[in-house]
């Protein structure tokens, strides 16, 4: 006998840039000083071995997300300009 419950439809996931600036961490340089963390906690956070990673790409301002970066000792953390493709920081 058939099901007469409706079907679920699948999730969708959808992300949003907000701002033009897209970060990356070079796992090799982070030390785990966590700045990053502090500054931009809804970006960054750190896993179970102390490395910083990206939580979401949209989670604070351009600006921040910056601040973030350039507080890092380590330069461990790149920004780029999505719209030009320059590479912001470390310059």
């Amino acid at each position: 006998m058939p099901s007469t419950q409706p079907k679920k439809k699948p999730a969708v996931v959808q992300t949003k840039q907000i701002g033009k600036y897209k970060v990356e961490v070079i796992n090799e340089k982070c030390i785990s000083a966590a700045s990053c963390v502090a500054i931009a906690p809804k970006v960054f956070d750190l896993d179970e071995e102390g490395i910083a990673i990206i939580l979401s790409q949209d989670g604070e301002d351009d600006e921040t997300k910056l601040l973030a970066a350039q507080s890092c000792p380590t330069a461990a953390i790149i920004v780029t300009d999505t719209e030009t493709g320059e590479q912001v920081w470390p310059r």
